[in-house]
């Protein structure tokens, strides 16, 4: 007859209970976390960040909420720890609007974390950096050279032109049918104009990626660049920051317009100009990435519309809603900047360049790295999200 062993464990067990040995109890740790806040989260204050540790072994997890001083303190037992840290504030951005301020206050996910803590001993301490949270998961816009440059002979040069759009996630996503858009208001107008479409962003200018939906991959942390002319411009132009001859997209205008073979064209949906489009040298217009829910044709057909201007001329445009826009921007020269045209629910203020023909352009700043993909910030506040003044540097991350 065969007998069933019963595991060693049990038989200790039963040994410790018949002799009165006690278990051997887990240790504990006190841990006691410090938040570290960026400048444009300090108004918000430091108390009520939820302080989450989850023990990587166990997948347990203990809560609590920092003090007044940004402090908590858990009692956890030893291991490895994931340490997350998060907290919604409402915070205030004062813009210059005109000759006065307006005050604009704004609700962001504010968050940190601290991986693969080891969490041993009778105390554990540690400071996480906060950082204003991204509001966006998919594209937004990296970089816009709008500025143009000048040629060794003091000419002006605008063909250089480009908008770079980042994946900002950690999936592939498509470009097919994204579509880049320019206000129809100027910035540098101290009255805002088309108050009547409060939910709506009055585009002059729809240039459209192609594509059957999954033609375009674009990988996490890869970006497009759309160009005016898909040319190397350092090449043509010594003074032109821009090579562009890998230009993922351009936009071309029948006409007078120059066609690269090579680099695939954007539909042109919509444009108020009659002959070839460029960006204002000085800004003064916002640009937006969105995408339609269907043909883009069909899009523009449904949403066109009238409107009245400052100067009080009738001009036919396409009001694209706040809702589908996926990121903006509003642009302008430094000192100049009178009104937005963007809602403050996609962009609460404002980026620039100094002057036109400079060579610089507006470029998104890098929040952090994970895993060696840059994840770019996006707080829907241009004014924090943008280094103005920079050098372009077209496909690449670089901090400021």
């Amino acid at each position: 007859m065969r007998r069933h062993l019963l595991p060693l464990t049990v038989f200790a067990l039963a040994a410790c209970l018949m002799t009165g040995c006690r278990l051997q109890e887990v240790p504990f740790t006190n841990v006691v976390i410090h938040i570290s806040l960026p400048d444009e989260a300090l108004p918000g204050g430091y108390d009520g960040y939820q302080v989450t540790l989850t023990n990587i072994a166990t997948g347990r997890s203990q809560s609590d909420s920092t003090n007044a001083e940004g402090v908590t303190s858990i009692r956890v037992e030893e291991g490895v720890y994931k340490i997350e840290v998060s907290g919604v504030k409402t915070l205030e951005t004062t813009v210059n609007v005109g000759s006065s301020q307006q005050t604009i206050t704004q609700k962001v996910q504010i968050s940190g974390l601290l991986e693969k803590a080891l969490v041993i001993g009778e105390t554990f301490e540690a400071t996480i950096p906060l950082f204003v949270s991204l509001q966006s998961n998919g594209f937004v816009i990296k970089e816009i050279y709008y500025t143009g440059s000048t040629t060794p002979k003091s000419g002006s040069y605008y063909q250089d032109q480009y908008i770079e759009i980042y994946n900002n996630s950690d999936s592939v996503l498509y470009a097919d049918g994204l579509t880049i858009v320019e206000s129809t208001h100027l910035s540098s107008k101290d009255v805002p104009e088309f108050v009547d479409y409060p939910n709506d962003l009055i585009a002059g200018v729809l240039y459209t990626v192609p594509g059957d939906g999954t033609t375009y991959p674009v990988q996490p942390g890869k970006s497009i660049v759309i160009a005016s002319l898909g040319i190397n411009h350092t090449a043509v132009n010594a003074n032109s920051p821009a090579d562009l001859s890998k230009a993922d997209f351009e936009w071309f205008d029948n006409g007078t317009d120059v066609d690269v073979p090579e680099v695939t064209n954007m539909i042109r949906a919509f444009c108020y100009s009659n002959t070839i489009w460029i960006m204002h040298v000085k800004g003064y217009h916002a640009y937006a990435i969105f995408k339609p829910e269907g043909s883009i044709s069909d899009f523009v057909t449904q949403n066109t519309v009238n409107v009245m201007t400052a100067s009080g001329s009738t001009v036919t445009r396409v009001k694209v809603p706040n809702s589908m826009i996926l990121d903006g921007v509003d642009l302008g020269t430094a000192g100049t900047i009178g009104s937005k045209s963007l809602s403050s629910s996609i962009d609460v203020s404002y980026t620039y360049c100094d002057g036109s023909y400079i060579g610089k352009s507006v470029r998104r700043k890098v929040l952090k790295w994970e895993n060696g993909r840059a994840i770019l910030q996006d707080t829907n506040n241009s004014a924090k999200d943008f280094i103005p003044n920079a050098t372009p540097i077209p496909w690449k991350v670089e901090e400021e």
